[in-house]
Parts: structure tokens; sequence; C-alpha cells
């Protein structure tokens, strides 16, 4: 019998539970089905997550949660803070040395998270990580936690084994550069893809992979977790995502679609801001769509540079919303155009359809949840490569055409755009 099973978790003892938050906003995102599981779990539990002020935004309005409680300002402050509240367990999904450690000074009982980055002395539920769990989705990587925690199983079968009746994998086909899906084998398996076969994009499902010269099999969530939308807004926040687009001139019911043209992790998960120009020019044009840019204050100058080369008339939101402002936003839109990055994680947990570019990352374990987006990516050596900064051609960005998003638009539009 392992550690962590001999270890595992008595739910019906757990009254209060922390939940320690990633630091990334698409993480965050990712992590939200694993708090699901966790709700279902603990359904008399009090739920508290604690993480950044601008992560813990997201969690307004979950149902499965009680509390968010934000960072304070020293480690030591944080210790003290969360001590007084009792907690049973904290289940931390930062793989961070920093987050065991509050979890251990502030004398939580149970403390559960992955045995890495030399932590595990502080963890007295750690769960083994392997070369197969660190290849896991973002999402099933959460799960799995949880998972191990509470069963002792992992909750997320790893690829390639052997289907489980109740959870099958997403029967979901690449498309060829000749726009036909390759078909699926046995299994929920794609026959290898042939050097310069993959024209770039990818089928819908946010979890398929398409290297070349790789088998493609689908990873394993439930149904539910491919079809939920997992994030939520007030009727309140829904109708104030109204009036900001009334105010500026902008019926709700318009054929609005969304562009994020940054990625807070670094410029080498960023495709051009003159192409994202032209490809509102086509979109504008061709569907009579209102354009929205949508990011941080710290990608102003980007979305800038995209309205003046632009043609048509674009609305510039970069920098001016909060968190939930944004959500609210992006909510109203028929599609969402970005590259990998946290609003893309944020549109698709809100059911919006996204077309996704990726360069410098790896769609297989950051890819948007659901069923209804699809990924472009081009195939070349050196990516992934998970740098913030490329220090040779950008090649990964450079390949994408804007014909490819182009394409990619359309095939995810079919029954979208009136």
């Amino acid at each position: 019998m392992s550690e962590t099973r001999s270890k595992m978790i008595d739910a019906a003892r757990i009254k209060k539970a922390l939940i320690v938050l990633p630091n990334w906003m698409g993480d965050a995102v990712m992590a939200v089905p694993a708090i699901s599981r966790i709700r279902d779990i603990l359904p008399s539990a009090h739920v508290t997550v604690l993480g950044l002020s601008h992560i813990c935004e997201l969690f307004q309005e979950s149902p499965y949660i009680d509390e968010t409680r934000v960072y304070s300002k020293s480690l030591l402050a944080t210790v003290n803070d969360i001590k007084k509240y009792g907690y049973d367990i904290a289940i931390l999904f930062p793989n961070s040395f920093r987050s065991a450690l509050i979890a251990h000074l502030a004398r939580i009982p149970l403390r559960c998270g992955y045995n890495r980055d030399g932590r595990g002395f502080m963890l007295n539920l750690p769960v083994t990580v392997d070369l197969k769990i660190k290849g896991l989705h973002q999402a099933e990587y959460y799960l799995n936690l949880v998972g191990m925690a509470f069963s002792g199983e992992h909750s997320c079968p790893y690829r390639g084994t052997k289907e489980d009746e109740n959870n099958p994998p997403l029967p979901v086909a690449m498309l060829r550069s000749n726009g036909n899906p390759a078909p699926l084998e046995k299994g929920g398996k794609s026959p290898p893809i042939l050097k310069g076969d993959l024209g770039g994009l990818w089928g819908k499902g946010g979890f398929e992979r398409g290297f070349s010269g790789e088998t493609l099999v689908s990873p394993m969530l439930t149904k539910d977790s491919k079809q939920k939308e997992w994030l939520h807004l007030s009727q309140d926040e829904i109708q104030r995502g109204k009036e900001m687009l009334s105010k500026n001139n902008i019926p709700p019911d318009f054929l609005i679609i969304g562009i994020n043209p940054g990625a807070a992790y670094g410029s080498a998960k960023r495709w051009y801001p003159e192409r994202f120009a032209r490809l509102s020019n086509i979109l504008s044009n061709k569907y009579n769509a209102k354009i929205i840019v949508f990011g941080g204050k710290q990608e102003q100058d980007i979305s800038e540079q995209i309205v003046s080369a632009s043609q048509v008339s674009i609305l510039n939101m970069a920098g001016k919303t909060s968190v939930r402002e944004l959500m609210a936003m992006i909510k109203h839109c028929r599609l969402f155009i970005t590259n990998d990055s946290g609003p893309m994680h944020i549109a698709a947990a809100l059911g919006v359809p996204v077309v996704a570019i990726f360069g410098s990352t790896d769609p297989s374990k950051t890819s948007p949840l659901g069923e209804q987006h699809i990924v472009i990516k081009k195939d070349i050596a050196c990516s992934p490569c998970f740098l913030r900064k490329c220090y040779k051609d950008l090649l990964c960005m450079d390949l994408i055409s804007v014909d490819d998003v182009m394409e990619g638009v359309e095939r995810v539009s079919k029954g979208i755009f009136r």
C-alpha cells in the first residue's frame, strides 16, 4: 500500500478546508474543475481559497467555495491570519516551497500537495510526481492531486491507459492541412502525422495533440468537465457588462469578437500586433463584427498598435477593466481570439468559443477547457521551448499567418455567426 493511499483523508471529518490557489490567472482557471471536485467530496465543509487579490476575484460568485482570502503583505502575516481560522486541511495547488511553508507554519493538521521543490518534509499528505503526472494537462494535474488525496486513486488516468467506461477519452480528430479530419483509431488514437502534413490547425477539443510524428491520445476528463462553464457571474455583473458595451455604442446582441493580443508570461507567447490588426479588418468587413481588444495595463501599447494599424473601428479596453469587468465583457463575446493566456482560459471557462494561438508553449498542457475551441500551432523542432522571450527568430509565431487564424475562425464559428 502506498504512503498516499495509507494516509488518505477521511472526508467526513473535514469541517474547514483551505485551498491555496496558483499565482497565474490561467493556472487558477484550470484549477477550477479540481476545486469543484473538492466541493463534491466535502459538501458540508467551509471551503476557503487563498491567493493573490486578482486571482481571488475569479472566484467571486463561485458555487464551489464559501470564502476568498487574500495573502497578507508578508509571509508571517499570512501565517498568523490563517492560523486563527482553524483549518483542518490545506490543499496546495502551487508547487512552491512557500505555499507549503505557510501551511506548515500555520499548523494546519493535514497538508496535501505534490512532493516536489524540496518541500516534502512539510507535507503529511505528499503526492508523488513522476514523468507521467508531469505530462498531464494542467487541469488533470490538479484533479490528480485531489483524487490521490481523498481516495488514493488517480482522478485522471494517464494517457494511453485502459479506458474507463465512465471516463472515456474525448473522441476528437485532428485537422490536417487539407481540411479533412484525421480518422481516429480504436481507443481514441490518431495516426502519426508526417512532417509537413500539419498545416497548423488543431481540431475542436481543447486537449488534443498534434505534433509531427506523434500519436494523438486524448486526455481523460469526465464528460462534465468538458462541457461546464467553470466561472460564474452574477446577473448584476452581466448587466454591468451590457452597460459597458452600450456606453461604447455596442448593442449587446451585436456580433462581438474579442481579441487578446497579450500574454503576461512573456513575448514568446504573443502573435504579432500587425497581424491582429489585419485579422480585425477581415472580421469586421466579412462578418460586420465589432472588435474589442482586451488586456492589462502592461498590454496597452500592444493594443494601441493594433488600433492604429487597423482600418476599422476597434474598441480598446486594455487596462480599463477589473477582473470581474473583464469577465463580464468577455461573456458577451460570441468568439474570442487569443494567445495562450489568462483571458484565453477565462473565455473558455465562461463558455465562449476560443481560437487560441500557441507558440512557445504546449497545448497538451495548457489548452482551453472545453470542446468548442480550436488551437492553432505550427509544427517546428524548437517548440514548445517554454521560454518567456525568443532569442532566435520567433519562428513558431512567424509561421502562423492571418489566413491560418481565419481558417480557425471559420471552423469554430459554424453555427455561431448568423
